[in-house]
């Protein structure tokens, strides 16, 4: 009998143009075994205050979670890493717990749940946080990740509202973006912004940088593959080349018997990339 496809479901802010192409093109890299890939976009009035968008997403999402659930998928994520922490630590927790509760049950969790357990994953207490955010989030983002048991060495920010000005962020401001916040004492940069095109710089950052580069929607899918089940490919940095368990005692990963569709095995050598160029080039069809 044919191994059922694993299935992941995704809910996307509707002007972030990025994560559907990254998460596109990591599961047209998983090799011989297809993985459906399934999105919901939660409507942006981009004429509200940034929290009012926030908030106006997180109020849609449980009904987007339960209409991907009849998609079959495993698990669904809510791919809007400033949304997830916003509102303070927990608020990850809380928000991933209400999709679980409209989807019946099924694991739910956010981008920013997903990149604290990638870290801690990867060993990493001391970091280094690039975005593109206006300063209010910045300073709620730095919060969050203290509060989740990391030493933020420095964040920065770029000042940017949302969509366009984030998505076409050119790869040079995003290098520069990098290197500026990157610290010698810091044992991984976190990249945050599912709408930020980095996914396809990670292996040229990791090899500059010395240290693990980890993106918001690198972070998603591979905490997303954790509950379902898939092994991601190597190709798109430390964290899928590696791809360590979900850390014990970090809230929110897989839970025993939920997930479906089996462990899907990488069939090519580990240099295959899902990259170089931009995450938009690579992922188109």
């Amino acid at each position: 009998m044919p191994r059922p496809t694993p299935r992941i479901g995704v809910i996307v802010p509707s002007i972030n143009v990025v994560a559907e192409d990254d998460m596109v093109a990591l599961a047209r890299a998983v090799p011989q075994a297809p993985v459906g890939v399934h999105f919901a976009r939660a409507v942006v009035d981009t004429a509200r205050p940034v929290a009012e968008q926030f908030r106006q997403m997180l109020d849609a999402a449980p009904a987007h979670a339960a209409a991907l659930a009849q998609a079959g998928v495993a698990v669904t994520a809510f791919a809007c890493t400033s949304a997830s922490f916003f509102q303070g630590p927990g608020a990850d927790l809380e928000i991933a717990a209400g999709l679980s509760a409209r989807s019946g049950g099924l694991p739910a969790l956010t981008t920013a749940t997903a990149a604290v357990a990638a870290l801690h994953a990867l060993g990493v207490r001391r970091v280094s946080i690039a975005t593109p955010y206006l300063d209010w989030v910045v300073q709620a983002e730095r919060a969050f990740f203290e509060q989740a048991g990391f030493e933020v060495l420095a964040i920065n920010g770029l000042q940017r509202r949302g969509g366009a000005d984030i998505h076409d962020i050119d790869d040079g401001t995003l290098e520069g973006l990098v290197a500026a916040v990157d610290r010698p004492g810091a044992e991984a940069v976190f990249v945050s912004c599912t709408d930020l095109p980095a996914l396809g710089l990670v292996e040229r950052l990791e090899a500059r940088h010395g240290k693990p580069v980890v993106t918001s929607n690198q972070a998603t899918w591979w905490a997303c593959a954790q509950i379902a089940g898939i092994r991601p490919r190597p190709g798109a940095g430390r964290l899928l080349r590696d791809a360590p368990p979900w850390p014990p005692g970090v809230p929110g990963g897989p839970r025993p018997g939920i997930a479906s569709g089996g462990a899907v095995q990488p069939g090519t050598a580990p240099g295959d990339s899902v990259q170089p160029g931009s995450a938009r080039a690579k992922a188109a069809p």
